[in-house]
């Protein structure tokens, strides 16, 4: 693992894959959606640079990264935008000259941010009529409440109705520099090549400029729930969590797998397999910057949501109280370890894991084997620490509910305030 960097200063993290067919390059602006002032920009901006055409090329960048075979995508996140391309290993470093032509590119035709505006609107309609997509948003809005940080990723239709090619411009002008950008590239590549390639391009002309403020995040906490026109309801018991350099994350990793990872674990087995409250079950510790959730979906029915939650709840306390064994312990950290790797088998989720940690994370040391090594060495004793620590108070997000007609549009949501502790969980009624 290598990370030079640019003449300018902007770092290149580079996971030699010798021989690989496929590499996957990426570029990373260390600012997302919770740094907005135009809410809604950054995702925008996400589709407007893939589909425009930077000064100096004659292809659009998807038409060109898919002449090369790529694979290409953006992704919009709290604490960061990136593009990326899946290419044959030949290709990488073109591949690589066109995404620093996209991200550098400041010019936005106004007639491509009108096309791509009603393209992202679809897309926020679409995510808002299905209730495992809203109760995400309804989680972060609970958890975060009244900050950036809470507000939805890609913005609102309103929201994003309101944006002009100017707001694109002032947000690239502001955000694209030294200090903030960098590479991240895994496959059949040299380090030297993709510092030769960037550096003789637009990316290596980037200059440095002021850090934009960045409010720590305020934890809240309570219930929300969220009724539409739904037949499902989608539930999120979680929490706030650590964040992606706390020496604890591997532990509280370790904790959800053990709550609501695999067949044997605590909520799958009970809710599930003894149940049949739910067909589909998740759980996932995610770090930040300088904040962490915990979270543990599912979907039911809606006449089974406040069962679903309290049970759920009644489990998470007394998993608590109960502990785990140290054999259970060490099964969670092996599959948890094993997951982290079978993962970063694709150099599109090493990628991804990569800038995760040493961009966002600030953890220019992080590999994947130190990580895993971590993993490992998870005793019962740490999973008992982080589980008081993390689990002692609820956030609650549902979305869903009983349809009640067709055209019948429904948007009402109930928030309760307050905390909510690992013993009681209180069932609220239908918003």
């Amino acid at each position: 693992m290598t990370a030079p960097a640019l003449r300018n200063g902007v770092p290149v993290v580079v996971r030699p894959r010798p021989g690989a067919e496929v590499t996957t390059v990426s570029l990373w602006v260390l600012l997302g959606s919770r740094h907005e002032t135009a809410h809604g920009v950054t995702h925008l901006l996400e589709h407007v640079l893939m589909q425009a055409v930077p000064p100096g090329r004659r292809m659009r960048v998807v038409d060109e990264l898919e002449s090369l075979g790529a694979e290409a995508n953006a992704l919009t996140a709290r604490d960061h935008l990136a593009l990326y391309a899946r290419v044959p290993a030949p290709d990488a470093l073109a591949a690589l000259r066109v995404l620093a032509g996209s991200l550098t590119n400041t010019t936005f035709p106004p007639e491509l941010v009108d096309a791509e505006r009603r393209v992202v609107d679809e897309e926020l309609r679409l995510a808002a009529a299905d209730p495992n997509d809203v109760v995400h948003d309804v989680f972060f809005a609970t958890a975060f409440a009244g900050q950036q940080m809470g507000a939805p990723v890609g913005g609102t239709p309103s929201a994003v109705a309101l944006l002009t090619p100017a707001d694109l411009t002032g947000w690239a002008h502001r955000n694209v520099r030294v200090g903030t950008v960098a590479a991240v590239v895994s496959g059949d590549v040299e380090p030297d090549e993709v510092v030769a390639a960037l550096d003789d391009g637009p990316l290596g002309a980037l200059t440095a400029g002021p850090q934009p403020p960045e409010d720590q995040a305020r934890p809240t906490d309570g219930r929300t729930d969220a009724v539409l026109n739904s037949d499902t309801a989608a539930v999120i018991i979680g929490g706030h969590g650590v964040a992606l350099d706390d020496p604890r994350l591997p532990a509280a990793e370790v904790l959800i797998e053990l709550l609501a990872g695999g067949n044997a674990s605590v909520l799958h087995e009970e809710i599930r397999t003894n149940r049949g409250l739910t067909y589909d079950l998740w759980g996932a510790a995610t770090g930040y910057r300088d904040a962490g959730v915990w979270r543990i979906g599912m979907s039911t029915a809606p006449e089974h949501r406040d069962e679903v939650v309290e049970l759920a709840g009644n489990l998470i306390s007394d998993a608590v109280t109960s502990g785990f064994s140290a054999a259970d312990v060490a099964v969670a950290r092996r599959r948890t370890a094993a997951l982290l790797r079978l993962d970063a088998e694709s150099s599109l989720d090493e990628v991804l894991r990569l800038g995760q940690h040493r961009l966002v994370g600030r953890d220019p040391s992080w590999t994947l084997r130190r990580h895993a090594d971590a993993l490992h060495g998870v005793e019962a004793t740490d999973v008992a620490e982080c589980a008081r620590t993390v689990l002692a108070r609820f956030i609650v997000a549902t979305a869903g509910g009983v349809a009640e007609g067709p055209g019948t549009e429904v948007d009402r949501s109930e928030r309760r305030e307050g905390t909510w502790n690992a013993t009681l969980l209180p069932v609220a009624g239908h918003g």
